[in-house]
């Protein structure tokens, strides 16, 4: 079975409280497809993860990024750091509205 992308050998954290362990993570079309010895699966990218850990993306429920989307519409300074979502404006102040 051909796949995108293999990340190797990463310590798995899967966000369901198990146990961190070894495995290996297969992706297809953007989506995990498989994970677990995927020693024989072959890959158009392979990722050496060997002393990392490998988590789904992390949440962060207080921030004041509301103006950081224009200023860094890629959000470097969050996906560098793992974030996949954040929740803004949770503490009353929003730039919400924004007229421009």
């Amino acid at each position: 079975m051909q796949f995108d992308t293999i990340i190797r050998n990463g310590d798995l954290i899967d966000g369901t409280g198990a146990p961190r362990r070894s495995a290996d993570i297969a992706i297809r079309d953007g989506e995990i497809v498989a994970i677990g010895d995927l020693r024989d699966a072959r890959a158009v990218t392979d990722i050496d993860a060997t002393g990392l850990a490998v988590a789904p993306g992390f949440i962060d429920t207080h921030t004041h990024d509301d103006f950081l989307v224009f200023q860094s519409p890629e959000m470097l300074p969050k996906v560098t750091q793992g974030v996949t979502t954040i929740i803004a404006g949770n503490c009353g102040i929003s730039l919400f509205p924004l007229v421009t």
